[in-house]
C-alpha cells in the first residue's frame, strides 16, 4: 500500500510548490515556499532539489521560479484545439477597438483561467496574465471580484462546433470610464471565434495541402 500512495503524495508535493511560486509571482525562496505550502523545509528542499535537476524549476542563488521545462509543457496546453492560436488575434483586434484589457476565460477547479490576453493597462498584468486565476459566480467574473478591484467586466460566450461553450471573450474596463459599444465589440469577437472553431481545418486537410504526406499516401496506394 506504501508503494502506491508515495508517488502520489511526491506528484502532490511538487505540485503544490509549483503553484506557490506562481502565488509569489513566480520567484520565492525556501523559507517562503514552506509557509505557503505548509510543509516541512526539509521536503520542500527535496522535491525543489529533484525539479530543479529535471529543469522544472530554476535555482538562482537563495530563491527558487519557474523553469523553462514547465514553461514549455504550459505552453502546449489547449483547452480546445487552436483555440489559444485563433484566440490571441481576436484578442488583439478586440483590445485595440476598444481601449480595454481584454481575455479569453476558461472554467478551471471552480475559478475562471485567464488562457490569453491582450492587456492595455500596466496594473492588468499580475490580475489577469495568462495562467492566472479569478473567483466566479455561475460561470462569471465573480461581482465581489470586481467590485474589490474597481473593474466592469463584459463578456460573451465562445460556443463550440458541439454547441458547448468553452468559456467566454471579456473585456475588463475601470469603472468610471462607461462601457460605450464594448458589450458588441465583445459580441462579435465571440461569434467570430465560435466560428473560426467550426471553420477549422480537420487534421485530414492538413495533411492533404502537406506536398511530403500527400505523396506518400499516394505511395502506400
Amino acid at each position: 500500500m506504501e508503494t502506491k500512495k508515495r508517488p502520489r503524495s511526491v506528484l502532490v508535493g511538487a505540485f503544490t510548490l509549483l503553484d506557490a511560486l506562481i502565488r509569489h509571482q513566480g520567484e520565492a525562496g525556501l523559507t517562503q515556499l514552506a509557509n505557503s505550502c505548509s510543509l516541512p523545509k526539509a521536503t520542500v528542499h527535496r522535491l525543489l532539489e529533484q525539479l530543479t535537476e529535471l529543469e522544472v524549476v530554476e535555482r538562482s542563488e537563495n530563491r527558487y521560479r519557474v523553469g523553462v521545462q514547465a514553461f514549455r509543457l504550459g505552453q502546449s496546453w489547449q483547452p480546445y484545439p487552436r483555440l489559444l492560436e485563433l484566440a490571441r488575434g481576436q484578442l488583439r483586434g478586440l483590445a485595440a477597438a476598444t481601449r480595454a484589457s481584454s481575455v479569453l476565460a476558461v472554467p478551471c477547479d471552480g475559478r475562471i483561467l485567464i488562457a490569453a490576453a491582450s492587456l492595455i493597462r500596466p496594473e492588468h498584468d499580475l490580475l489577469l496574465r495568462p495562467g492566472s486565476t479569478v473567483p466566479q459566480r455561475t460561470g462569471r467574473f465573480s461581482p465581489d471580484w470586481q467590485a474589490e478591484h474597481g473593474l466592469v467586466v463584459t463578456e460573451a460566450s465562445v460556443r463550440l462546433p458541439t454547441g458547448g461553450t468553452v468559456g467566454s471573450i471579456a473585456a475588463v474596463i475601470a469603472v468610471p470610464r462607461p462601457p460605450g459599444g464594448v458589450s458588441d465589440a465583445v459580441a462579435r469577437t465571440a461569434r467570430t471565434l465560435s466560428a473560426a472553431l467550426v471553420n477549422q481545418p480537420t487534421q485530414d486537410d492538413r495533411d492533404r495541402r502537406n506536398p511530403l504526406l500527400s505523396r506518400q499516401g499516394s505511395a502506400r496506394l
